[in-house]
C-alpha cells in the first residue's frame, strides 16, 4: 500500500534539522595572536612618543599652545622663524590702542646677534600699508620671549 504524505507535513522536520544545524554549527575561534599585536603596536607607538619627547619635538609642539612660539634657543632660530611668528599676530599701537593685524613681512634681515637676544628688521603689510617691523628674541633668565614692533 503506497501512502501519500503531503509536503506540508515534512516542513516542520525540515525547520528543526535546519535550527539544530545552526545551533550545532562550529564558530570560528579568534586567532591568538591578536593581543601580542595589539602590545607590539602599544610599544612601537610608545617609542615613537618617548623619541619625539628627546628630541624635544613635543616640547615645541606644548610651547607652541602655551606661549605662542616654539622657539627653543637664540642660536637654533633664524629671521625666517620669526618672520613667520609675526604673520597673522594682532599688535596693539599703545598710543591710540589701535588693533592691526599682520598680514606679511618681507625683506626681513638680521640687525643684532648674540646669546641674549637675536633682532630682526623686515618690512610689514598691515592694513595696506608698508611699515617697519622689528621683531626681538629675548632670553630673560632662561626664558625666551618673542616681541614685535611696529613703526609707523
Amino acid at each position: 500500500m503506497v501512502q501519500f504524505v503531503s509536503h506540508m507535513d515534512f516542513l516542520p522536520h525540515i525547520f528543526c534539522v535546519l535550527y539544530d544545524f545552526h545551533i550545532m554549527r562550529k564558530e570560528p575561534q579568534p586567532r591568538k595572536g591578536i593581543g601580542f599585536m595589539n602590545l607590539l603596536f602599544l610599544v612601537v607607538i610608545g617609542w615613537f612618543v618617548y623619541n619625539a619627547y628627546q628630541l624635544g619635538y613635543l616640547d615645541k609642539l606644548l610651547s607652541t599652545f602655551e606661549s605662542g612660539h616654539s622657539f627653543t634657543s637664540i642660536e637654533e632660530t633664524t629671521c625666517e622663524d620669526l618672520k613667520q611668528s609675526a604673520i597673522g599676530q594682532e599688535l596693539t599701537n599703545s598710543v591710540s590702542d589701535e588693533v592691526t593685524e599682520v598680514m606679511g613681512v618681507r625683506n626681513i634681515k638680521e640687525i643684532k646677534r648674540n646669546n641674549e637676544e637675536l633682532v630682526c628688521r623686515g618690512e610689514v603689510l598691515a592694513k595696506g600699508n608698508y611699515n617697519t617691523i622689528e621683531i626681538k628674541l629675548t632670553d630673560w633668565d632662561g626664558e625666551l620671549f618673542v616681541q614685535w614692533e611696529i613703526s609707523y
